[in-house]
């Protein structure tokens, strides 16, 4: 029988660990292996994989999976593992089978997981998320890119750079990657290179679906994230896109991001200090991606409207 302070230590280093451990950690606690043996017919802990266990207390979820079977180092959780721990847009979901990498030099096994090999895995291209060793944001998607469709990868790149991420940073790992010879990194590189230097990212995927919806030579001038300023210089309001020659801001209204009585009096308030300026608003929510024919006609005819009325003409200065 175990001494209470032997399980005590274990259970709590596991407590911060998603109810993990293994054979060696319990070992540098002092608790030997007859002592998790005896744990285990107490039924205080269940076996995961090989000297790996969880207390039964702990909830199980996908993290302890994946933490589970990163502790078979030298290996890390990448791919649409790493995806899941960094909650890259569009790419929350964990797999049902945690995703693994190693050096191509570490012949070692592990079961119930996707093992990817490697000739490249710098400490530079390694983080912990959650208390889980796991690829970087870069490295994941130079992974991922050859995985998922296009539209996926851009979907994630916009993620990584709202979050503030160096751009130029991304593109430096994606070259050094691209000499392992995968097609990867060449995919990131071709979405990485035209946001070098006076770029404005999408705030959110929505908005880049409707921006794209949008895409029609009767609809110049189309700006991201438009500043309205009045004539003293002050601002006024800020919208998702705006075609500003004909004083007209596109807002894209979807529950996911308008819901909430401070939000609805904000775009309330934001709407008449716009129109005070001569400004038209016009809301497009996530039906508008279904039919983006549709929408863009319409669209299309507003801004005939819109010039028509104040006399305008389109800034290319044809009718």
């Amino acid at each position: 029988m175990p001494r209470r302070s032997d399980f005590r230590a274990v259970g709590e280093f596991a407590a911060s660990r998603h109810g993990v451990f293994n054979m060696s950690q319990a070992a540098e606690l002092g608790c030997s292996r007859r002592n998790v043996g005896a744990m285990e017919r107490l039924g205080l802990i269940t076996p995961l994989r090989a000297s790996t266990w969880r207390f039964v207390s702990h909830p199980e979820t996908w993290r302890q999976t994946a933490y589970a079977a990163a502790l078979a180092r030298p290996v890390v959780a990448s791919h649409f593992t790493a995806a899941a721990l960094h909650r890259l847009d569009g790419l929350t979901a964990a797999p049902s089978i945690p995703h693994l990498t190693c050096h191509h030099s570490h012949r070692l096994q592990v079961s119930a997981a996707v093992l990817h090999r490697t000739r490249a895995l710098p400490n530079a291209d390694i983080t912990v998320i959650d208390g889980i060793r796991c690829t970087t944001l870069a490295r994941t998607a130079c992974d991922l890119a050859a995985e998922i469709e296009a539209d996926q990868l851009v979907r994630a790149v916009d993620d990584i750079q709202r979050r503030g991420a160096s751009m130029t940073w991304l593109m430096q790992r994606a070259t050094d990657l691209r000499r392992t010879g995968r097609s990867g990194p060449s995919q990131v590189l071709n979405v990485v290179r035209p946001r070098i230097g006076d770029y404005k990212v999408p705030e959110s995927w929505f908005e880049r679906l409707i921006g794209d919806c949008l895409a029609s030579p009767l609809l110049p001038g189309l700006t991201r994230q438009h500043t309205l300023l009045d004539a003293s210089g002050a601002f006024v309001a800020r919208f998702d896109l705006a075609l500003p020659w004909v004083r007209l801001g596109i807002e894209g209204h979807s529950r996911s991001y308008h819901l909430g009585e401070l939000v609805e009096r904000y775009d309330e308030d934001r709407d008449i200090r716009a129109g005070q300026q001569g400004w038209e608003i016009a809301y497009l929510g996530f039906a508008a991606t279904r039919a983006p024919r549709a929408v863009r006609r319409d669209i299309e005819l507003l801004v005939e409207r819109r010039a028509l009325d104040l006399g305008l003409l389109p800034p290319s200065g044809r009718n």
